[in-house]
């Protein structure tokens, strides 16, 4: 029978608890050592096999386990049902083929195994098989998109030069590199370039975002005539074994699918950010179905937690690794031209119009940078957040809904809170949307440096520290008094905003605006909080620098009023701007237009 997964018997520390769970077990690289009389069990999240996933979309309908090693010991197959209630279903010795049955598991439904030794044990191998046949073949392109990080793309190259699994299995890479530090510069990449041989191109291009570098990637295999590409971001850590796993689903789904990668976190390497992504309509943004499915802790195993086992369903994936088939982008295209932000939203979205669905596969995933310590909403990729939303609202949204109210709001609150350059970039988003598609290729080079231009006009973007006069004046002076309670409930939100309002129109005293009044960390100051100050400054995650936020009437309500008019204009002319938009969208995301924006590039 086809293999569909191997068993990962990680010997990092840290990843433990993903590959086996609480127990006596000794994990090595390549190796689990279990103690004469002790049970260890194998469902965890990359070592337990997600048949629901299988037998959706594939249609498998029998898995095979075989878990070799040496010692006398029992191989018990459990399987769960949609809420999490496990059964075992086979037992057997080690290197016994273990039969278990999909049926009735499309909607949810996990297979783990787990060993009871009977002597001191050994676990050297282990490996699922399904009764489904590949049904595509051909090259699967790891295309990673780096800028400036030299050192991880390099340590990249050099894991995957390291799995001769994927080279027999036909996975080739690709390296687009849009920084000015050049990955061939760095030390190291001689030898992995070396090892990897002609599985390796490197493109070198100008700085057009991650839909620039991602889209120059399907372009290159499109052009390459290969059977799919699997974007990666360059701020990670790979697992081999986990990306043949996409390749292995893709090949044997009975339609074409976009394969979805989980990411975790590098710091904290068993927490998960998603579980499934989706936009939810009303207010047209995109996050987990359920709160509790981002951000979660999967070191308790897959007992642990109920939601684990029933299917997800995702309407899109996070580019951070998608496997994505080149059917898919003949069909519908590449990525829309929006720099950062959206792109990977608004093209799931896009294939799922045209019938192909986008399937977050567990034990498919990478070890990303987390970006929790930074608010990437107050700075210039606010412009992105808000223009791209926008943008794929107008294509894939049946109306603005909630849409204007819920970007207006935002912008109220950016505005009690001192915050003054996020705004002025969001309004003038909406009026580029509002102008049409035609500046989104011609200005995809540029737009970094103009919105980051904007934040001259707004002292709030300077960053202070240690040595500064601003910085030493606001540590000495009086710590903030205790924070204000979250407003709950519509009167009390009311009654903070009218506060808010009229704080405005009260004069800011001489000395706040020569110094900091106060000091906050960034974790005691949230949109509640800083409407209370005149004059503050907030520090960063680590404490050493911060940004000094004063009040100004004259900007709060010029602002106040741009934005307002912004988001009318949005609404009223909603219809006739989406129309101007879904017209104009195959051509933005076609690969002839992408191969002009691309312009001049070198490759290796």
């Amino acid at each position: 029978m086809p293999l569909a997964q191997r068993l990962i018997l990680s010997g990092r520390p840290e990843r433990r608890a993903l590959c086996v769970e609480d127990g006596p077990g000794v994990l090595a690289d390549g190796s689990l050592a279990v103690p004469a009389g002790a049970v260890q069990g194998l469902g965890t999240y990359l070592n337990g096999f997600p048949a629901a996933y299988w037998a959706r979309w594939t249609g498998a309908s029998r898995a095979v386990l075989v878990v070799e090693g040496s010692g006398d010991a029992t191989v018990r197959l459990l399987r769960s049902d949609v809420s999490g209630r496990a059964t075992e279903v086979a037992s057997g010795a080690l290197g016994e083929p273990l039969v278990a049955d999909l049926a009735g598991m499309d909607d949810g439904g996990w297979l783990w195994a787990e060993v009871e030794a009977h002597d001191d044990v050994v676990v050297t191998a282990g490996e699922w098989d399904v009764d489904v046949a590949p049904r595509r073949g051909g090259t699967v392109v790891v295309s990673i998109t780096t800028m400036d990080k030299p050192d991880f793309c390099v340590a990249t190259l050099g894991v995957l030069a390291g799995s001769a699994e994927l080279a027999a299995a036909d996975v080739t890479v690709q390296v687009i590199d849009q920084g000015s530090r050049k990955v061939r510069d760095h030390e190291g990449f001689d030898a992995v370039s070396a090892a990897l041989g002609g599985r390796l191109r490197l493109v070198e291009q100008a700085n057009l975002g991650g839909s620039g570098g991602f889209s120059r990637g399907m372009a290159e295999v499109l052009d390459a005539g290969a059977d799919a590409v699997l974007i990666c971001d360059d701020d990670v850590e790979v697992e081999p074994e986990s990306m043949l796993r996409a390749v292995r689903f893709h090949r044997a789904a009975v339609d074409p699918v976009v394969v979805g990668g989980h990411m975790l976190d590098l710091a904290r390497p068993t927490v998960l950010n998603s579980w499934a992504e989706v936009v939810h309509r009303r207010t047209f943004n995109w996050g987990p179905p359920a709160m509790d499915q981002q951000w979660h802790d999967l070191a308790g195993g897959l007992t642990a937690t109920p939601w684990l086992h029933r299917r997800g369903e995702s309407e899109f994936n996070g580019w951070w690794m998608c496997l994505i088939p080149a059917s898919a982008l003949r069909e519908v295209g590449l990525s829309l031209p929006l720099f950062l932000k959206w792109d990977d939203a608004e093209f799931g979205l896009r294939a799922a119009a045209a019938g192909m669905a986008t399937v977050s596969l567990p034990g498919f995933c990478l070890w990303h940078v987390a970006w929790t310590e930074k608010d990437d909403s107050v700075e210039w990729q606010a412009y992105l957040h808000v223009r791209n939303r926008v943008i794929t609202a107008l294509l894939h949204a049946d109306g603005p809904r909630l849409l204007p109210a819920a970007l207006l709001a935002t912008d109220l609150k950016l505005l009690l809170a001192m915050r003054y350059y996020p705004v002025d970039l969001h309004v003038r988003a909406l009026h580029e949307v509002l102008d049409g598609p035609g500046r989104l290729h011609r200005e995809l080079g540029s737009v970094v440096g103009a919105v980051r231009a904007v934040g001259r006009k707004h002292p709030e973007t300077v960053r202070h520290a240690a040595g500064d006069p601003v910085f030493d004046a606001a540590l000495a002076a009086r710590p903030a008094a205790a924070s204000a309670p979250k407003p709950a409930g519509a009167l009390a939100l009311v009654a903070f905003v009218v506060r808010g309002a009229l704080r405005t129109l009260r004069p800011v005293v001489a000395a706040d605006r020569r110094a900091p009044a106060a000091t906050l960390d960034r974790q005691d100051a949230p949109w509640w909080e800083l409407p209370r100050h005149d004059s503050v400054l907030v520090l960063d995650a680590a404490g050493t620098t911060g940004v000094w936020l004063r009040r100004d009437a004259r900007t709060f309500w010029r602002l106040a009023a741009a934005s307002v008019a912004a988001h009318a204009r949005l609404a009223v002319r909603w219809r006739s701007v989406a129309g101007t938009w879904r017209r104009a969208a195959p051509e933005l995301v076609s690969p002839e237009t992408w191969r002009a924006s691309f312009g001049a590039d070198r490759s290796h």
